[in-house]
């Protein structure tokens, strides 16, 4: 490779240099405008749509400035940026928006006075933290947002402790997490749930693979094994699996020529589960390394669960396009989706615990670090929930 950068900070600041970040920045201010009516499918999803641009934008250092309200860089700009992000809708738009699609009932839709669903539930809390402040923080309700997660879990049959997607709709292990996540993130002590009930459904989830699939029975998959791993460590119980099957079954996910990860046995790889499978792989190191300490005081821990040299070099050399925003793989046009978690990926690669160069200070840093449990920057989250009483 020659002279080529090695480590992942060199990686980060060579592909993500300012020209091709204001491509980024760009395309995700594209998605916040109205949008042509072959967007209709998404219809329901637009909650998902601000999450995946804000959470985006935030990681390439551009947020809402809360005194002229306006999307601002964190860096010099060229005029042409300065100019999207002017045409931008303003913070109190973003607020406004998001607070017309919660439900006296609890919870918020896919937008005004559309049902209740976990999914778009979790999407408008996430973005109402990452805009910041109390205003939109207190947008949130938190008393009925309880009794709304409350009533998803399943008291019997089946799928007992499971949670369902809405009052009445079906049952998915991705419900488990986004209640798990979106109480966390709003401080919510869920009472009236029962914990091990929920730990034995996504207990039976874990496949003769090692990996969780979304319901018993399913195929193991990267983000249904992210969502049921993040669930227990939510609530502290992620040793309810066979965590060394798991860590066997991810850790197989990475791909050995592209660097990146598959979703599931014999897939091809795809920039979303950069993040899905290399922040279930940094959850299950963390249990790992605290198991080991625990058993032996002097017990030395090293672990590689993944590359993440080779993954950013996936995410950076092959995903991401010249025009702007990152895509599933080669051949693939650039979305909201694949980008945001494309660079969520990205930020965890720089704060892994087995790499070597993660203890640099957050200035050397190419991108901000994320909360592996919820997949929004860690300071907005200590923010918000300071400002939560």
């Amino acid at each position: 490779r020659g002279g080529a950068p090695e480590t992942p900070l060199e990686i980060q600041k060579e592909w993500l240099c300012s020209q091709r970040v204001e491509k980024h920045i760009l395309f995700l201010c594209s998605g916040l405008k109205e949008l042509s009516a072959g967007w209709v499918s998404l219809d329901a999803s637009r909650p998902w749509m601000v999450f995946w641009i804000l959470h985006g934008l935030s990681l390439l250092g551009v947020t809402y400035d809360r005194g002229t309200g306006r999307l601002t860089p964190g860096f010099p700009a060229s005029p042409t940026l300065m100019k999207a992000l002017r045409d931008a809708p303003s913070r109190e738009a973003c607020i406004q928006f998001l607070a017309t699609c919660q439900n006296d009932s609890g919870g918020f839709g896919g937008g005004q006075r559309q049902l209740s669903h976990i999914a778009t539930t979790y999407a408008s809390v996430s973005s109402l933290i990452i805009i910041g402040g109390k205003d939109a923080v207190d947008v949130v309700d938190r008393s009925s947002l309880k009794v709304f997660i409350e009533r998803l879990q399943v008291q019997d049959g089946e799928y007992k402790g499971a949670f369902r997607v809405h009052v009445g709709g079906e049952v998915d292990i991705r419900a488990s997490y986004l209640a798990m996540a979106t109480s966390r993130m709003m401080k919510l002590d869920l009472t009236a749930i029962s914990v091990s009930s929920m730990v034995d459904y996504i207990r039976s989830c874990q496949t003769y693979e090692g990996g969780i699939g979304g319901e018993p029975g399913n195929e193991a998959h990267g983000g249904y094994s992210y969502c049921g791993f993040a669930a227990l460590a939510l609530i502290g119980k992620e040793s309810a699996l066979n965590v060394d099957r798991l860590l066997d079954w991810a850790s197989n996910r990475q791909m050995e020529l592209e660097g990146g990860f598959n979703g599931r046995t014999n897939k091809l790889a795809d920039s979303c589960y950069s993040f899905w499978n290399g922040g279930l792989l940094c959850l299950v190191h963390d249990v790992l390394h605290r198991t080991v300490l625990a058993d032996c005081e002097h017990a030395e821990f090293s672990s590689y669960a993944f590359d993440p040299t080779a993954l950013q070099e996936w995410i950076l050399c092959c995903c991401q396009p010249a025009g702007g925003g990152f895509r599933d793989k080669p051949g693939k046009r650039p979305d909201y989706y694949h980008t945001c978690y494309s660079l969520s990926g990205l930020s965890l690669c720089r704060s892994c615990p087995w790499d070597g160069h993660a203890g640099e200070s957050p200035a050397e840093s190419a991108l901000p670090k994320v909360n592996l449990l919820c997949n929004i920057r860690t300071d907005r989250l200590k923010e918000a929930q300071e400002l939560i009483m």
